[in-house]
């Protein structure tokens, strides 16, 4: 679960700066009211398993609360959770995760989602099926990597969002596993506030529509820790093609390599690389895009957005006292209308730094609040559980 709280700053830069901070603040102070549930007799380390006579089932519950406050959202609030389980007796399956979120604003803007993430037989088998649905005041700045503001870049929309993603060893090339995965998108356009680019029916996605995409996937992972990782890396490899049932027809490829290193343990040094290629009639809200809590924090998602992106970013976590810790951050990156013209020489940089407290001490889940600061004032906080990458 991710919440995002951000504002491009224009003329009212002082006053939302002053905004936004005071709602970092309140953020800080809810986020560590967590509700443990479900102690347990046995704990295990997952970077230290145990003997098969010492194991035995686990589960363990956090929720908390939270608010916040943007000028699209007004005030909102919510709470949310994270569910963690195993689903046998094993000394290497890894736990598996149900986390959920709600909130509403005072504008009536809202969002329901839940997110499964479940490890069967040995990690051999995963399966993920995250649902969504919710009404949002978004912004479209038009297509490619020098949009400007206008001021009419706001648009209301719905979207009942769900992907199932099955993975088994692997099939093809020496992936760790391969997986079928399945995607259904259905976005209203609910108001176009005006918005001139989506007046233009000829722009794809203009009028929303239902999409239904088909593909596969291939990971690689040998992280020592799902949640919080220590050492290892993580690659990720996807294509989805979006067949002529949908309102669309075009596709996606996605690229996710992560690796970690620690200094000493929980002292980590994270790298990212991410890269996304779309192609064909892709509507404007699928294309690949800067920006929201995963990539180029510190501007909002979708701020930069096209057929090509790509980008790399660096983090440090530290625990610093207790429960606490805090992260710093960098990223470069940007979008080009396809791959053959992307350009290293305007690049966009996002850095920012954030908070952290460890609500679930054995399996080392996070709460995190992080501040991100981009090109041309653009800044934004990011709320929610698990890091970043």
């Amino acid at each position: 679960m991710e919440i995002q709280i951000i504002k491009p700053m224009r003329t009212n830069r002082i006053i939302e700066r002053r905004k936004i901070f005071l709602s970092f603040l309140g953020i800080c102070m809810l986020c560590f009211l967590h509700v443990p549930a479900s102690a347990q007799k046995q704990e295990r380390n997952i970077d230290h398993p145990l003997e098969d006579s010492t194991i035995e089932a686990r589960t363990s519950f956090n929720g908390y609360p939270f608010a916040f406050y943007t000028p699209e959202t007004k005030f909102a609030g919510g709470a949310g959770g994270i569910f963690i389980f195993y689903t046998a007796k094993d000394t290497v399956l890894l736990p598996s995760k149900i986390g959920f979120a709600g909130w509403y604003s005072t504008n009536k803007q809202f969002k329901i989602s839940i997110n499964p993430i479940i490890y069967f037989f040995k990690n051999k088998l995963f399966f993920k099926a995250p649902i969504s649905y919710g009404h949002f005041v978004d912004k479209f700045w038009g297509i490619g990597n020098n949009t400007v503001e206008t001021g009419n870049e706001s648009y209301a929309r719905n979207v009942f969002l769900t992907s199932f993603t099955l993975q088994v060893p692997p099939v093809w090339f020496s992936a760790g596993r391969t997986g079928l995965v399945f995607e259904y998108d259905y976005t209203e356009i609910e108001d176009k506030m005006n918005n001139e680019l989506l007046l233009d029916d000829e722009l794809a996605g203009s009028n929303g529509g239902k999409l239904f995409g088909f593909g596969t996937d291939l990971v690689w992972d040998t992280r020592d820790n799902i949640f919080f990782p220590n050492s290892g890396g993580y690659q990720y490899f996807k294509i989805l093609i979006y067949p002529d049932i949908s309102e669309h027809v075009f596709g996606l490829v996605e690229m996710d390599v992560k690796h970690f290193r620690s200094f000493k343990e929980d002292h980590v040094l994270a790298g990212n690389f991410y890269f996304a290629q779309a192609f064909g009639e892709t509507p404007f809200y699928k294309l690949p895009a800067i920006g929201g809590p995963a990539r180029m924090r510190g501007y909002f998602a979708g701020r930069y957005r096209d057929n090509t992106f790509a980008m790399l970013q660096l983090e440090y976590r530290q625990y610093f006292w207790w429960k606490f810790g805090f992260v710093v951050f960098a990223g470069a990156g940007d979008v080009a209308d396809e791959l053959l013209n992307f350009s290293f020489s305007n690049l966009k940089y996002s850095y920012g730094a954030g908070l952290r407290f460890k609500f679930n001490e054995k399996q080392k889940v996070n709460l995190r609040m992080d501040l991100g600061f981009g090109n041309d004032g653009n800044m934004g906080i990011y709320f929610g559980i698990e890091e970043a990458f």
